[in-house]
């Protein structure tokens, strides 16, 4: 049995919507002077000139803010409004076609699921709101990645297992790309700003990237031979 492990915020979706509502909520708790020039960074970054190296676009937002308000407590507020907001008419956020023609077309080639750090009661609303759960085996939510994601794992292959039958699609590394390149899976590393720090078998900007990927490994079970890992 193949295993196609999919990140969820960021990675099956996309849209600044939600950063930039997460970041003014942040905001509301600085003078006008700082609140301007810190959202001015914030979008800065979110239209592609980085202004802090982070994981992903809420570590971002985060990273952005500390140096003037370090209370977490002040960030978990922010983030949870932010999760209720998305859920919202107000928050455009866009699953990309190929993407939904793709799992369509998966559907029994391989175990597909999603794991996600996102607490159970954002995850399961926003997946139907978009439309994405049909698509899916199973969803953990609250998985406590990185070091959820090998436990994630070791519930549902069966050992052993070929590690080239498992392939891990996100855009943190730290928690979607790195536990899985230590156990020898394949990986797919998206980032929209170009940040790739570390190996990964492919690199990609998009998710409609990574696709053509994924559906010969659906096949296969191999990389294509123009995506040779990368260092």
């Amino acid at each position: 049995m193949r295993l196609l492990l999919f990140d969820f915020d960021g990675t099956l979706y996309r849209g600044n919507d939600p950063f930039w509502f997460y970041a003014q909520s942040i905001a509301q708790y600085m003078d006008q002077e700082t609140r301007t020039r810190y959202l001015d960074l914030v979008t800065a970054h979110l239209n592609g000139r980085p202004g802090v190296v982070a994981g992903d676009n809420w570590e971002a937002v985060v990273k952005l803010a500390a140096p003037i308000i370090p209370d977490r407590n002040i960030w978990q507020k922010a983030f949870l409004a932010t999760r209720q907001f998305m859920m919202s008419p107000r928050c455009r956020l866009e699953v990309p076609p190929s993407l939904v023609d793709f799992l369509r077309q998966a559907a029994h080639k391989a175990k597909i699921v999603v794991a996600s750090n996102s607490p159970a009661e954002a995850t399961g609303p926003l997946m139907e709101k978009l439309g994405l759960t049909p698509y899916f085996d199973a969803v953990f939510a609250e998985a406590n990645k990185p070091e959820g994601l090998v436990t994630i794992v070791g519930k549902l292959m069966e050992t052993p297992y070929d590690p080239h039958q498992v392939f891990s699609v996100g855009d943190n590394y730290a928690n979607d790309i790195a536990p899985a390149v230590e156990y020898g899976w394949l990986t797919a590393h998206i980032s929209p700003h170009g940040y790739f720090p570390g190996p990964c078998s492919v690199r990609a900007h998009s998710i409609e990237e990574v696709l053509p990927t994924l559906s010969v490994w659906m096949v296969q079970g191999t990389l294509p031979l123009t995506n040779a890992p990368e260092a």
